[in-house]
């Protein structure tokens, strides 16, 4: 007899878990504002370059949507992409890479002003 599975029941499955709080990620000579991002990627919905999946890219800054973009290097890769939406997958982190993203989801904004006088904003 064969099992019945309702659909949409499955249970949530996605390996890092992720934050609609959007931020700034900036490549390419521009930025973007995120849909969605987490320590495993982040989705963009406003691209119009010519990145396809598989194609590998580097971030080279983080930022809050209304604040400073830090420089930083993540090796990347696109997931999907659908029209103007991009899914974007993080190779590596760096432990400086992963400090800063996780100053970014949990707002520390004591960290963020200690890191923009390090770096000299």
């Amino acid at each position: 007899m064969a099992k019945m599975t309702i659909v949409g029941s499955a249970d949530y499955n996605r390996k890092n878990n992720r934050t609609e709080i959007p931020i700034v990620v900036a490549f390419g000579d521009n930025q973007y504002q995120t849909l969605d991002w987490g320590f495993g990627g982040f989705r963009i919905g406003d691209y119009e370059g010519e990145l396809k999946p598989d194609d590998e890219f580097t971030i080279d800054g983080l930022g809050m949507v209304d604040g400073d973009v830090f420089a930083v290097r993540i090796d990347c890769r696109v997931v999907r992409r659908l029209g103007r939406q991009m899914g974007v997958g993080f190779i590596a982190l760096s432990s400086d890479a992963y400090d800063l993203l996780e100053a970014l989801m949990m707002r520390r904004k004591k960290y963020l002003e200690k890191l923009k006088i390090r770096s000299g904003f």
